[in-house]
């Protein structure tokens, strides 16, 4: 099947325009394989710990060393959904998530540092939800309303942006009876902040809307 798509990618059918332009789609996609195969042979310069998120993490460093072509690359790593057992000191299940999360990013950034490619690679961490201040009956915690947005960088200006919430009652950072954070920075301002001054790019177009009042100075 390879030789088959490799034949018709070198076809250039000048005479059929549909058929070309299918063939040189064809021949980008394989060209764009090849890539991806060297980056999975991709040696690094620290050791990756062994679980699914750095390893993800592993590849994607590869595939940036080894010149993929992407701009944006995407993982995950999930079971934050902590409504039990959530422990206390790093102990429990948050803090082994946190520990996954935190060597995944440590041993990723501290490769592209080894690479010369820490200035041009910026790492954004978020996630869809976030947690309340108080536990629960389950040792747990509930979805709350604000959470934190980290970027890591060599072009990051480093620091907090916003302000630390106080977790005592009646705090102006919290809200509903002082169970939530209060949010202060719309993440649409996150997104329009790196689209402008990290991808030049218009981000009033992509996020459909201008959101870039507001917006952390990050770069």
């Amino acid at each position: 099947m390879y030789g088959v798509a490799m034949t018709m990618a070198n076809n250039p059918a000048v005479d059929r325009p549909s058929l070309a332009l299918l063939n040189q789609a064809s021949r980008g996609a394989i060209e764009t394989l090849d890539r991806v195969a060297l980056a999975g042979q991709y040696t690094p310069t620290v050791a990756y710990p062994n679980n699914g998120f750095a390893q993800s993490m592993r590849t994607i460093a590869g595939a940036i060393v080894r010149g993929v072509g992407s701009r944006v690359y995407w993982a995950q790593t999930g079971g934050y959904d902590t409504h039990a057992g959530q422990g206390g000191g790093g102990a429990g299940a948050y803090g082994n998530l946190m520990g996954t999360l935190g060597d995944g990013v440590a041993a990723f950034y501290n490769d592209m540092r080894n690479q010369g490619l820490a200035a041009d690679t910026t790492i954004v961490i978020f996630s869809e939800f976030s947690r309340r201040v108080s536990e629960n009956g389950s040792a747990g915690t509930d979805h709350g309303a604000a959470g934190v947005m980290m970027v890591l960088g060599g072009s990051v200006r480093g620091g907090l942006y916003g302000t630390a919430p106080q977790l005592s009652p009646g705090h102006p950072t919290l809200e509903n009876n002082s169970g939530d954070v209060r949010h202060e920075t719309d993440f649409r301002s996150v997104y329009a902040r790196l689209l402008d001054g990290w991808f030049g790019v218009n981000s009033v177009q992509i996020l459909n809307g201008d959101f870039r009042a507001g917006a952390p100075a990050i770069f």
